[in-house]
């Protein structure tokens, strides 16, 4: 409840969790040192604490802390007329607000969300806007108290800068003594030509120590004066005007120079944060093209490797069918000589026992001279089928080494071409997970039924890789691509509630989640 003068305190905690991994902590320690610097007015520095807040709130699911962060920029845009980072603000802070499920948070955000479109001149949005926080104000049981009055107050300014004077003055009257605007009241009696009545109300305020109030009083005064009743009072309010008007003129020229500044200063920040943002992106993605070619690179060697080893099973086959018939063929010789040495021991044995004719000794000697001659010629065969069967033999134990050698280089390029590419698949969530602000979770957690390959195409699709560069990838054609996400789309539309809307393409929705 007192004054702090320095956020040196608050300062100690900041710096204590900002190099730890306790995003919470981090996100609720940036918040306070930005409630302090804004009001030590330190408007710069406040606004770079609530948005390093923001940053580390979004990895969390501590949807009050969110709230409290987004409604302080919010506050910090509205009065400085950052109309659209306002509005960009005010309603995430009012999705935070519904994901806490608090009834008051959502009171007002939607309180800020109204004069979020008052500075934006969306005036029939305003008042819905304010009609909702009202509600919620009866719903907690706020209808007897100042901040109801207050909304009520600031939809009849709503309906008089709509030109709704009568609908206005309603509003106002409904609203106890004490909490009746005289200065709207008056303005509202001015435009509907009941002067006294405006001039009575108008007078009734001037006792205020507010210069820009009283501007505006005089300013109306002297729109009252242009009458012929109270012209008498026109040069008095003309003064006054006229001084009031120099004051404000004064106190606004210093204001308009620092929101200047700090309008400058704002863009400046979320212009460097962006093009940090992209180039952190574009060092993933080249992160990812490098870890992709490293497996396209192990995928030729692990191919090249395989082939090899098919062509040496090839080979080692052939070799074995070519051993197996010179097996074969040394088989039929030995058989072959083995029978014509047996024949030629039972004709020399016929002879030596002269069991044949004289004249039949000449034609087996013949036989005999002609068995000699083919053994000898398979003797030679023989010995020319053991050299091949030899040498055969020699080469096929070295084929079969090679191979063995071959089948374990494949395997293991096999096995590190499975590990990078489970390598690259976790790069690339962990890129969208802390690029896109979890990404791959909010996936998963509005389609629980998304495959991985699917996932993936989601996260190339996000990475903003063409369909192209998908197919090499996928290692499928373009239109496969094609295929694949028209599949996804329809899973998506089946999944979500509403659906997907038939103009808007996936690679705009995946971009924009």
């Amino acid at each position: 409840m007192m004054k702090i003068p320095s956020d040196s305190l608050v300062r100690i905690a900041y710096d204590y969790y900002k190099p730890t991994d306790n995003t919470r902590r981090k996100a609720i320690a940036a918040l306070y040192m930005g409630c302090i610097n804004y009001d030590l007015g330190n408007i710069e520095e406040a606004m770079q604490y609530y948005l390093a807040a923001k940053t580390e709130v979004d990895k969390t699911d501590d949807y009050k802390t969110g709230y409290l962060i987004m409604s302080s920029l919010t506050n910090l845009y509205l009065f400085r007329d950052f109309a659209d980072y306002a509005l960009d603000a005010c309603i995430k802070a009012y999705d935070y607000a519904v994901k806490d499920s608090n009834s008051r948070y959502q009171m007002t955000s939607l309180g800020l969300l109204a004069r979020c479109y008052c500075i934006s001149n969306e005036f029939p949005k305003a008042i819905e806007t304010y009609q909702k926080t009202a509600a919620k104000a009866v719903e907690l049981g706020f209808e007897n108290n100042e901040y109801y009055y207050s909304i009520q107050k600031e939809i009849a300014l709503v309906y008089t800068n709509s030109w709704k004077f009568e609908k206005s003055l309603e509003i106002l009257k409904a609203l106890p003594k004490m909490y009746q605007p005289s200065l709207l009241i008056g303005t509202n009696y001015l435009m509907l030509n009941q002067y006294d009545s405006a001039y009575f109300y108008l007078n009734k305020d001037l006792n205020t120590d507010n210069v820009y109030t009283k501007k505006s009083i005089y300013k109306a005064l002297y729109q009252l004066g242009d009458t012929p009743e109270y012209r008498k009072y026109l040069k008095t309010y003309c003064d006054s005007l006229l001084f009031y008007t120099d004051s404000v003129m004064s106190l606004d020229k210093g204001k308009e120079i620092i929101a200047y500044k700090e309008k400058y200063d704002h863009q400046k920040l979320i212009t460097e944060q962006q093009r940090l943002k992209l180039e952190k992106a574009d060092a993933q993605r080249m992160m990812f093209i490098i870890t992709i070619c490293l497996i396209v690179v192990i995928a030729v060697v692990a191919y090249l490797y395989q082939k090899r080893l098919v062509r040496k099973e090839t080979t080692i086959r052939k070799q074995s069918e070519q051993l197996q018939d010179y097996m074969l063929q040394l088989h039929e010789y030995e058989t072959r000589l083995m029978q014509n040495n047996r024949y030629m021991d039972e004709l020399q044995e016929q002879i030596s026992r002269q069991e044949v004719n004289a004249e039949d000794i000449d034609s087996y000697r013949e036989q005999i001279d002609s068995l000699q001659s083919e053994n000898s010629r398979l003797s030679k065969n023989i010995n020319t089928l053991q050299q091949h069967i030899a040498e055969y033999t020699s080469k096929l134990d070295k084929a079969r080494r090679d191979t063995e050698k071959f089948r374990s280089i494949s395997e293991e390029n096999l096995n590190l071409k499975q590990r990078e590419r489970m390598l690259a698949e976790y790069v690339v969530e962990q890129m969208c997970e802390s690029t896109y602000g979890n990404f791959v979770s909010r996936m998963q957690s509005i389609c629980p039924t998304l495959t991985k390959q699917e996932l993936h195409l989601c996260i190339l699709i996000k990475l903003r890789f063409s369909n192209t560069q998908m197919s090499e990838i996928f290692g499928v054609s373009v239109s496969s691509v094609s295929q694949k996400k028209f599949r996804l789309k329809k899973h998506l539309s089946e999944s979500l509630e509403g659906g997907l809307p038939e103009e808007m393409t996936l690679d705009r929705w995946v971009g924009e989640f």
